[in-house]
């Protein structure tokens, strides 16, 4: 079964208006970025030597957190870009994909990783080895590892996972900062203070939780509104005189003392987001940057196609079909308009998978092709001409 969505730029149809053609562009501030959709211009851009600013300043930042978190949404949040895979389901993060964010003399990579799992979850979803390296790398290679908490998970938002904990203790050296997401489905402050002690063992950059909740009460804040200069003590702060006073050995089981910061966003929402860019951005250290400005992310464009329609998959279909299934481009052409004609094709393993994926009258199928061409247009920037084929 072969589904098609067509490309709505005016110069492959000229009944589209100016307004919606407009619609499509790039804002003035990203006119300079691109993910190349022409595969000669991406190989050129990966090995373009950045220009260097005066005084660079450069920030590797490694996201990590457990699956569906929402590290992804974080990461197209802070880069204003859509560069990850984002889906209600487990897994959509394939493996470790940066993405690029350039403010002035300043650059942030973000290292966006695949969520912690268990050898039965990577086989019963047949996950890449990448679930296992990925994270790893990409705390080693980082200056600040961010934590990433679904405060609204009922099973997860008391602690951190133990793989998670295991890698920090490994990289004990590196600062760290917890943030918790989707906070605009917590509408407690006091259950937020009390998740927030848990998971930072009653101490955040050398301070007591407890002088966080004083100042809380006081002015009836939650806790991301204390004043900055409060818990500011972050890499400089000696935390093994400190954490003896505040920690049990019960509750460093489920936390980590050694946060400098902690941050309360709901990425989806945008809440809390610029607060969070501005503290990384004032944590950036005198470096060569490592990317030319231009770049958004270092993913090939191909895996950026292939990761959409995976991401669309997973929303239409029943659990367990869009982890088992392959997908290879047969054809990536441009067409005299500068829009990419993409031809995916969607290899299923069982008849019952193909029936499920395609749906009735081609329901399903088609439903996926329009939200990835969508998905793909703001990633692009470019209207894009999708063709889905089933096998």
């Amino acid at each position: 079964r072969r589904i098609s969505t067509t490309c709505s730029c005016a110069p492959c149809d000229q009944n589209v208006s100016s307004t919606e053609n407009l619609a499509c562009l790039p804002s003035s501030n990203d006119l300079q970025k691109s993910i190349p959709v022409n595969i000669d211009d991406y190989k050129a851009l990966k090995k373009l030597k950045p220009f260097q600013p005066q005084n660079p300043h450069l920030l590797k930042v490694s996201i990590l957190g457990e699956p569906n978190a929402g590290k992804s949404t974080l990461t197209n949040s802070l880069v204003k870009w859509k560069v990850c895979a984002v889906s209600s389901k487990v897994h959509t993060t394939r493996k470790k994909a940066a993405a690029v964010l350039v403010e002035e003399n300043k650059q942030i990579v973000f290292l966006d990783t695949p969520g912690f799992v268990t050898p039965e979850q990577i086989k019963k979803h047949s996950l890449e080895s990448s679930f296992v390296m990925d994270p790893r790398l990409s705390v080693r290679d980082a200056n600040i590892i961010a934590v990433v908490v679904d405060i609204a998970n009922k099973y997860t938002n008391n602690r951190i996972n133990e793989n998670i904990l295991e890698l920090l203790q490994d990289f004990k050296e590196k600062q760290t900062i917890l943030i918790l997401n989707k906070i605009d489905a917590m509408k407690s402050k006091t259950r937020l203070l009390s998740f927030t002690k848990t998971l930072t063992c009653g101490c955040i950059g050398g301070v007591p939780t407890s002088e966080f909740e004083k100042t809380s009460e006081e002015k009836g804040t939650a806790i991301d509104d204390v004043p900055s200069d409060v818990g500011k003590k972050s890499v400089e702060t000696d935390f093994n005189n400190n954490q003896n006073s505040f920690i049990s050995q019960k509750r460093q089981k489920d936390g980590w003392p050694h946060f400098s910061r902690v941050f309360m966003v709901s990425s989806l929402k945008n809440d809390g987001i610029e607060d969070l860019r501005n503290y990384l951005f004032s944590q950036a250290i005198p470096h060569d940057w490592m990317y030319p400005d231009s770049l958004v992310t270092d993913q090939h464009p191909h895996d950026i196609a292939l990761m959409i329609v995976r991401e669309k998959l997973l929303e239409y279909l029943p659990q367990e079909i869009p982890y088992q299934v392959q997908m290879t481009i047969s054809k990536w052409e441009l067409l005299p308009s500068g829009c990419p004609k993409i031809d995916i094709k969607i290899h299923c393993t069982t008849p019952r998978h193909k029936r499920f994926i395609i749906g009735p009258n081609g329901k399903h199928i088609a439903a996926c092709a329009d939200k990835s061409r969508k998905a793909m247009r703001e990633a692009f920037r470019k209207d894009v001409v999708l063709h889905l084929g089933v096998k």
